[in-house]
């Protein structure tokens, strides 16, 4: 089996106004079959992370390689974007978003085959990225089709966005993933709250209580589980 890639790139993004730098992994056919489009997932880091903390301490390369030699899922593209100051600031929530949600996918959906609608996209985080990729389900519903959330925490803004938002999350059948550790008891409550309303408004929604800590040993257990929900929730249209 041909290898993976895993590049580092930069671009412009107009919402932030300045270069924001992105890694990506390419899967072992991309550069031999041109004629080939992929599926997309978007990876948001944590706080204290930054665009290759999912390759360094995350290992997506290794998880996606060996779970394409054991047949659990089949080839996708895997996008890590890195964070900014923005994503901390409620006054600039427009323009973080934009950037994620607009700048960010225009630009991957141009330079590489992607697949580039709604249904060959999902989006995932953790901890602060998992807050982000809610919401950003919540602000553009018309853009992913699936959405994990590790470790994370959902305020008063999601839960109203959910209200305002479910019929068309619904009509596009969104999936949900939710994933927390069993020593994150600040956080389960809350969680398992989240899921049970989502399971209760008649939503999809795995849930996943993995033995660990708020860390990437965690992290990196779990996600391989989300490569596979994800990978099923893409539309094979």
């Amino acid at each position: 089996m041909a290898e993976s890639i895993v590049v580092h790139h930069s671009f412009h993004s107009s919402a932030l106004g300045y270069e924001k730098r992105y890694c990506i992994y390419l899967p072992p056919s991309y550069p031999y079959r041109p004629d080939l489009r992929y599926s997309t997932l978007f990876l948001l880091p944590g706080l204290l992370d930054y665009e290759r903390t999912w390759v360094d301490r995350g290992r997506i390369q290794e998880h996606m390689d060996e779970l394409l030699c054991a047949g659990t899922v089949g080839e996708m593209i895997v996008v890590m974007p890195d964070k900014d100051d923005a994503a901390l600031d409620e006054n600039r929530r427009t323009e973080f978003a934009g950037y994620l949600g607009r700048d960010l996918i225009d630009h991957i959906d141009r330079e590489y085959r992607t697949l580039g609608w709604r249904g060959h996209r999902g989006i995932e985080g953790l901890s602060l990225g998992a807050s982000w990729a809610i919401r950003m389900l919540l602000y553009f519903p018309e853009l992913y089709c699936s959405v994990g959330c590790l470790s994370g925490a959902f305020g008063e803004e999601c839960w109203r966005l959910l209200e305002q938002k479910q019929w068309h999350l619904h009509r596009a059948g969104t999936r949900f993933r939710v994933g927390v550790g069993s020593s994150e008891s600040d956080l389960i409550p809350g969680n398992l709250e989240f899921v049970n309303h989502l399971r209760g408004l008649g939503f999809y929604c795995e849930y996943d209580q993995m033995e660990g800590p708020h860390d990437w040993e965690l992290w990196s257990r779990q996600v391989r589980h989300s490569l596979q929900f994800h990978y099923f929730s893409f539309n094979p249209k």
